[in-house]
């Protein structure tokens, strides 16, 4: 299922819709015949920032490998993940292997997808301690800091020089990109489920990254304290239909 645009930046063209037609087509795509398609429309005289655009906000996969050079997802495996995540974003539990990049599209990419998609949104990125959750929240700075082609295509979102122009851009508050909204939330936080939980914050989206981890489970303590305050986090979602993604790894069966 694609991703919905919000009004005031979608890019309203027929290359956009062109953008939006070719999205629907890759999703049930295979890996082969989407690459190629991938690389023909950069060879295509006809396609403009306004269809690059576009299609970085529907395909994650096209965000992930061209527009945020993660070349390393260049396989078929991680191709059809990210279309199974694409497919059903919310309220699932994804368990997978470590190194099997559930951070990279469930977390990082899915963040930035989201923030393309819609910069008033409010994402929390939950993991075990807010030591843990951090890193995830540096990685997504860096690329918005960084990547001269995201700032670019999507002027009217990202910051020119973030860490100057920003209202806030840390690690410990938050960052927020340019919106037309202001609730007390930033755009993206990052905190600690078991340890280091906000209080009187309400988001969005909400992704659980490891938020079960291996001293997490040694004893049934330790598990019902885990178990409890993911319940109570449940309250930090927002008042109006908030969403939930979790990603993880097995540590107890």
């Amino acid at each position: 299922m694609l991703p919905e645009i919000i009004n005031e930046v979608y890019a309203a063209t027929k290359n956009a819709d062109a953008a939006k037609q070719f999205s629907d087509w890759s999703q049930s795509a295979s890996f082969d015949a989407a690459v190629k398609a991938y690389a023909d429309c950069h060879r295509d005289p006809n396609i403009d920032d306004s269809f690059i655009r576009t299609l970085g906000q529907l395909d994650r996969y096209y965000l992930g490998v061209f527009l945020c050079n993660r070349h390393d997802m260049l396989h078929p495996w991680i191709y059809e993940r990210c279309r199974e995540v694409e497919e059903q974003r919310d309220g699932r539990l994804d368990l997978w292997a470590r190194f099997h990049y559930k951070s990279s599209i469930i977390t990082f990419l899915g963040t930035v997808q989201e923030v393309l998609c819609n910069p008033n949104i409010t994402i929390g990125l939950l993991s075990f301690s807010a030591r843990q959750a951090k890193p995830f929240l540096r990685q997504i700075m860096q690329e918005f800091d960084s990547n001269e082609k995201l700032k670019n295509l999507y002027n009217d979102i990202l910051w020119e020089k973030p860490r100057l122009q920003a209202p806030k851009w840390a690690e410990n508050e938050g960052i927020c990109v340019r919106r037309s909204a202001n609730p007390k939330e930033q755009t993206i936080e990052a905190h600690g489920l078991v340890d280091g939980q906000p209080t009187g914050r309400h988001f969005d989206l909400i992704i659980y990254d490891d938020v079960v981890v291996q001293e997490s489970v040694s004893t049934p303590e330790q598990i019902a304290k885990t178990t409890t305050q993911w319940e109570l986090s449940l309250n930090l979602g927002s008042t109006h239909s908030p969403r939930y993604q979790y990603a993880g790894t097995r540590y107890s069966y």
